[in-house]
């Protein structure tokens, strides 16, 4: 999910080299479509390997509704007043693109220090009708994962003959890498992927940069900038003129001298460029055209500036489909125009939001920040906007606004749950849920859009994201109950277990971390003043662990 708050940075050097990595995956008990992988690197490690040689589970539930039948008439020609083009009940793709994230750590040959730690974001595509994309998409994951395990096991080891040198403490990694998906648009014509690969190395500060890949939703082929354009050389005059201009806007003296032919020079190779609902955007990386303070530079450039130029099926969202777009952008639906306005509030630091479709408009409510937004049409005809906002901290709330019959209705609110780290399509989604049971969790879940318009958990059980930090082990200090092996049992003092999933109802599934052995425990939520407090056969959980890791 994204904003893309990222706690990882990156070598510059490898990202040649990680440009398209993707990972497999792996599940724990219980099951769910959503999992991870851990897996601790070296020899007599202290870190016990998390079991990863179960089956693997689904990653996605087939889209609904791609068959139906084509309507007599012709899909309306994409322009710049339809940017969401094509007849509804044309619809014969309707895309589910899954996520899901594995971790991987390595550790010291005595398992005294953690070297190294790994997150990799991978994407699967389900969907009738496409098949070949299916498959593209799925080898590409599989390929490229191979590639960045290999790359993470070279920097391991980097890690370990560096870490000679510098003072570390054990229960924090020194070297880490990463990889993270977002799906920027997903339709009938083109599936839009950014990459954001990052690592850090020592130093005062890493590296990241992104790459993109788009693929034909007919076809599987990767497609190069010049497949999407009718008039190449009509296209890179308009918006190299379109991309100096908003840079300077924007930027002025802060980019770099000689920025100008660094942009003039991008079309000799293939540009980063990516497809959402707004328009082209084009990627600079960091020290590209400007220092590494000013980050990553995104230019968007709205399809009616360059409709003339690109070919009409991927001018705007085609028929069935998800498509991402900014606050305060004007986007033309066959719903009307949809806007997600969001006013910065510089005094209180808190900034009101609203949908407006038209001439109407539903507030959201006040936010510290802005998410995403998504536009969505699925198969059967229905139209719906998609967002997050944080409150502050990380406290995000989900939205889900209907926007089919001209008007804006509310369907969903979802707390603790965001748009970050996860993917969004028409077929079904996957969003990223904080928990907070027996400690603050990140976990991935996937959700559907049901007959009633609202987000549908397609899992019961949220699997939790496993990562090698020593403080996500509980210490139990009182005799605690729990089930195991389908009966009553106690844990001792002493005992060390990790939380690996959760229903988020009243029950949490454990693995102990010295003999792997799994487990469940019951909770309940207490009452008045403990509303948000969970007592396991009555005692509070605080009483049962020597530290409970949740945040502030």
């Amino acid at each position: 999910m994204m904003k893309k708050r990222n706690k990882l940075v990156v070598l510059f050097a490898l990202i040649a080299v990680l440009a398209l990595s993707a990972c497999g995956t792996s599940s724990d008990e219980p099951e769910n479509s959503s999992s991870q992988e851990t897996e601790a690197v070296g020899t007599e490690t202290t870190e016990p390997e998390v079991d990863s040689t179960e089956e693997e589970n689904s990653a996605a539930v087939q889209a609904e509704g791609s068959s139906e039948e084509s309507a007599e008439s012709e899909s309306p020609a994409a322009d710049a007043e339809t940017i969401l083009s094509g007849d509804a009940a044309a619809a014969t793709v309707a895309l589910k693109v899954s996520s899901e994230t594995a971790y991987r750590n390595w550790y010291s040959e005595d398992g005294e220090q953690w070297l190294m730690q790994a997150a990799c974001d991978s994407v699967q595509v389900q969907g009738e009708g496409c098949d070949l994309l299916c498959e593209a998409v799925n080898l590409w994951n599989e390929e490229q994962t191979a590639s960045f395990w290999e790359s993470c096991e070279a920097l391991s080891e980097e890690a370990a003959y560096s870490i000679e040198y510098v003072e570390t403490d054990p229960d924090s990694y020194y070297y880490d890498s990463g990889r993270e998906i977002e799906v920027t648009r997903a339709d009938e014509s083109v599936l839009s992927l950014t990459i954001l690969s990052s690592s850090y190395v020592g130093g005062a500060h890493g590296d990241s940069g992104y790459t993109t890949v788009n693929f034909s939703t007919e076809s599987g082929e990767i497609l190069a900038l010049n497949d999407i354009l009718e008039d190449a050389d009509g296209f890179r005059e308009k918006m190299e003129a379109y991309i100096l201009e908003e840079l300077e806007e924007e930027y002025s003296e802060g980019l770099f001298e000689g920025y100008e032919d660094t942009v003039a020079a991008m079309w000799e190779a293939e540009p980063v460029w990516y497809l959402n609902a707004e328009g082209i955007t084009f990627v600079f990386n960091p020290y590209e055209i400007g220092p590494y303070a000013m980050g990553t530079v995104r230019v968007t450039c709205p399809y009616e500036n360059i409709s003339d130029y690109m070919k009409e099926d991927y001018v705007g969202l085609q028929g069935t489909g998800s498509a991402q777009f900014s606050e305060n952008t004007e986007i033309k639906t066959e719903s009307g125009t949809v806007t997600v306005k969001m006013e910065v509030d510089e005094d209180y630091g808190m900034s009101p939001i609203s949908v407006c479709l038209d001439e109407e408009a539903v507030s959201v409510g006040e936010f510290g920040s802005f998410g995403e937004a998504y536009l969505l049409q699925l198969a059967d005809g229905r139209s719906f906007v998609l967002l997050d906002a944080d409150y502050m901290s990380d406290d995000y709330v989900t939205f889900l606004y209907e926007i089919t019959d001209g008007s804006i209705t509310l369907r969903s609110s979802l707390e603790s749950v965001s748009l970050e780290r996860g993917t969004v399509s028409a077929g079904g989604m996957t969003l990223v849920m904080r928990l907070g049971v027996l400690g603050n969790y990140d976990s991935l879940m996937e959700y559907e859009i049901g007959e009633d318009g609202a987000l549908e958990q397609a899992e019961e059980v949220f699997e939790i994201l496993q990562d090698g930090y020593a403080w996500h082990v509980l210490t139990v200090v009182k005799e605690l109950p729990v089930t195991m092996n389908g009966g009553s049992a106690v844990l001792p003092e002493g005992s060390r277990i990790r939380i690996t999933s959760t229903d988020n109802a009243g029950t949490a599934y454990f693995t102990e971390e010295d003999t792997g052995e799994t487990g469940s425990i019951s909770y309940e939520y207490g009452e008045e003043e403990n509303v948000w407090e969970l007592y396991i056969d009555g005692v509070s959980e605080y009483e049962y662990f020597e530290m409970l890791p949740y945040a502030g």
